[in-house]
């Protein structure tokens, strides 16, 4: 039994860092799931904005009250890394950043959401059958069923699977759209009609 006082500053000072690798080196359920749809929004959010020349997403950060910048592909390692491991590995912050060069994060997310609600078809992506991750359009490896989870976007590929598998049993693309919405899966992003 140990005689300190957590409340003594001395205690801080002596922090267990075996106790905090093992803590950070767990996300739970639901903390997974949060990591895996911010990876598939950021997957929609850079084939939606890179194309117009942007060059990631910004954050407002609440703890230093300041926006913060970071490029495509540090954020998607960033977030990778996370589910992976449960930390996320230190980088530089954007030198110098041009803020009309980052599309806000949450302005990204409500246009995506739009784009998707008034044609649903319109979503991106692209199809397991054509070898891509229906959420983020990246190439799967070529054995049908060889993963899980996509390795772009980290995304689950068993809702893409269902919904074709129901598809091509003759449902409606809005029939599965409907059932998947009520299972609260994840809505794969096809390509048009």
């Amino acid at each position: 039994m140990d005689d300190r006082d957590e409340f003594d500053d001395d205690y801080d000072d002596e922090y267990d860092d075996e106790e905090e690798e093992e803590y950070l080196g767990r996300l739970d359920g639901e903390e997974a799931v949060l990591v895996r749809r911010d990876l598939d929004d950021l997957a929609a959010f850079r084939a939606t904005f890179e194309p117009e020349g942007f060059k990631g997403v910004s954050l407002y950060c609440a703890d230093c009250g300041e926006e913060h910048y970071y490029e495509w592909d540090m954020l998607q390692h960033n977030l990778a890394a996370l589910l992976e491991s449960g930390a996320t590995p230190v980088h530089e912050p954007a030198f110098d950043p041009h803020p009309d060069e980052y599309v806000n994060w949450e302005y990204a997310q409500g246009y995506v959401d739009g784009l998707s609600d008034a044609d649903p078809s319109a979503r991106l992506g692209g199809s397991l059958a054509d070898g891509q991750c229906p959420f983020c359009a990246a190439g799967l490896p070529e054995e049908p069923g060889a993963v899980t989870f996509c390795p772009a976007c980290g995304q689950h590929l068993g809702p893409a699977r269902l919904a074709e598998a129901l598809e091509a049993e003759g449902w409606s693309r809005d029939a599965v759209d409907e059932l998947l919405s009520l299972a609260r899966l994840p809505l794969p992003r096809r390509p048009g009609r």
